[in-house]
């Protein structure tokens, strides 16, 4: 009677195992290994190493090179315009004013006011001198322009003969005009450069796009 007591008891038991270990009881141990591949995130990303191989890097991007065109054709205010365009596009840009040649005047200055101006006109007329302009400065001051060139050898020329009808106070003043154009060094990425910079200039019709001096 006893064994078969015991034996009921060792059944019961096992049963009761079974139960508890099939979570049927509601607790459940979280730290079983069904339970926790269930948890694990991104496990198809996992790679077996072995001992004392280190895992392979990514691969790095590579950085493309910057490239550099530079815009000639350009009016100063258009070049300032394509600069802000250039940087709004991602890429470095900045303005060279071209020096615009220097102006030779053959000029008779120091004219205290219009009346002297006046009388020197009027003087000139007499000598057979037809081409000559007036122009007031500042202070009430003027000027009397006689000739305009590009070099100072026509300038000279002038002068001399000038002086041979008996005109003096004329004299050769060189002056530097202000800058008329300009280019615009571009510097970004070279695509950038391919596929942007032609849409910019496009508005320009002097526009060119060549090599930056080295």
């Amino acid at each position: 009677m006893a064994i078969r007591l015991f034996f009921f008891l060792l059944v019961f038991a096992n049963l009761l195992f079974f139960a508890w270990a099939q979570g049927y009881f509601g607790a459940s141990d979280e730290g079983r290994e069904p339970q926790r591949l269930a948890q694990q995130l991104n496990a198809e990303k996992l790679r077996i190493v072995r001992e004392g191989q280190a895992p392979a890097a990514a691969p790095a991007v590579k950085k493309e090179a910057a490239a550099c065109r530079v815009v000639n054709g350009l009016a100063v205010a258009d070049a300032e315009t394509l600069k802000a365009a250039v940087e709004a596009a991602g890429g470095e840009a900045k303005v060279l004013p071209l020096a615009a040649p220097t102006l030779h005047l053959v000029v008779i200055s120091e004219l205290a006011n219009k009346a002297a101006a006046d009388k020197k006109l009027a003087e000139l007329t007499r000598f057979g001198i037809k081409e000559q302009t007036a122009v007031a400065l500042e202070g009430g001051r003027h000027e009397i322009i006689l000739g305009r060139f590009d070099t100072n050898a026509a300038a000279t020329a002038l002068l001399q003969g000038l002086a041979k009808r008996g005109i003096k106070s004329a004299r050769v003043d060189s002056r530097e005009q202000a800058a008329m154009k300009a280019q615009v060094e571009a510097r970004a990425p070279e695509s950038t450069l391919l596929q942007q910079l032609p849409k910019l200039i496009a508005p320009y019709a002097d526009a060119a796009i060549g090599e930056c001096a080295p």
